[in-house]
């Protein structure tokens, strides 16, 4: 696997697994989590256990097939639980791992504890990559403090931010010992955030981009400039778009439950995009965001 360098000197993979919220292991709360499970295999046909016994199937082979960066959440249920349950059986210089700061353990303010806590789902003595997951107005420039902090600890080889914009870095830069290393944001063919990825080279940054393939919204699905560009390379649409995000030096995390697609996001280093090419996709840009807007979106939501 090809890696980006971190300006601290750390080697990130290139492309990358998202394993989203998960539902398979039983929570504290024994009794709330036998009604989920009764809920989903009844009113819902399984389908939150077919996709958590996927991705646990996933992540088990992944290494396997090149894929060595797993981005998860404390918020994202039982993922980390589940990524500390798989991976144990490999050394663990083969594999990255990224986890974030959720919203509610920002508004609780010990970063420390939360972080200890995700160590011990991971099963991990220190994550390569900690995150904010997103810039909780009244909340992130002070745990961004106490990552600093964590991050000298050596509990973390990484310290980065997600869902920021251009005015959320400025102000923490006021008050920052340590600037960001890593920035993930929302970035696809129809909002390909260019102006932000400037920002981040210009600033050292290393951009990370998730939905990467737009959730394969029918404009992009059916988009001739895509279909055309994957038949002259014969790749398909989804691996023209995670070339796309890797030429322009960001680092795509992708989320599927099929083992095929995973193997297929990987496939993507023996072809390269013309600089028209890049054009034409970039020119797809309409501004148009699928998930939350870190301006107005409702942090105990999120």
């Amino acid at each position: 696997m090809e890696t980006f360098k971190l300006y601290n000197g750390v080697d990130m993979p290139c492309i990358g697994f998202g394993t989203d919220r998960t539902f398979v292991f039983i929570r504290k709360n024994i009794l709330a989590g036998m009604v989920d499970f009764l809920k989903d295999i009844t009113i819902g046909h399984g389908y939150h256990w077919k996709r958590d016994t996927s991705i646990i199937k996933i992540v088990k082979k992944a290494p396997q097939y090149d894929c060595h960066l797993f981005d998860t959440s404390s918020a994202y249920g039982q993922s980390e639980r589940v990524l500390g349950k798989c991976l144990k059986k490999y050394s663990r210089d083969e594999y990255f791992i990224v986890t974030k700061l959720s919203n509610q353990e920002q508004r609780e303010g010990d970063v420390r504890k939360a972080l200890m806590r995700s160590l011990k789902h991971l099963n991990v003595d220190c994550v390569d990559l900690y995150l904010m997951h997103w810039p909780q107005t009244d909340t992130y420039l002070e745990c961004w403090k106490q990552m600093e902090q964590l991050y000298k600890e050596g509990l973390a080889r990484a310290i980065g931010v997600c869902n920021f914009k251009e005015h959320h870095f400025e102000e923490l830069m006021k008050s920052a010992e340590i600037k960001p290393m890593v920035c993930q944001i929302e970035s696809h063919p129809l909002f390909s955030q260019n102006k932000m990825l400037k920002y981040c080279k210009k600033n050292s940054i290393q951009m990370m981009a998730y939905t990467p393939t737009g959730r394969m919204d029918k404009r992009i699905r059916e988009s001739e400039v895509l279909r055309t560009i994957a038949e002259i390379h014969h790749k398909d649409v989804a691996q023209v778009i995670m070339r796309w995000h890797y030429q322009r030096g960001v680092i795509p995390i992708a989320n599927t439950t099929n083992l095929e697609h995973l193997q297929s996001n990987m496939n993507i280093f023996d072809f390269c995009l013309e600089q028209s090419e890049m054009e034409s996709i970039d020119n797809m840009n309409i501004e148009c965001r699928l998930r939350y807007d870190p301006d107005t979106v409702d942090f105990t939501k999120c």
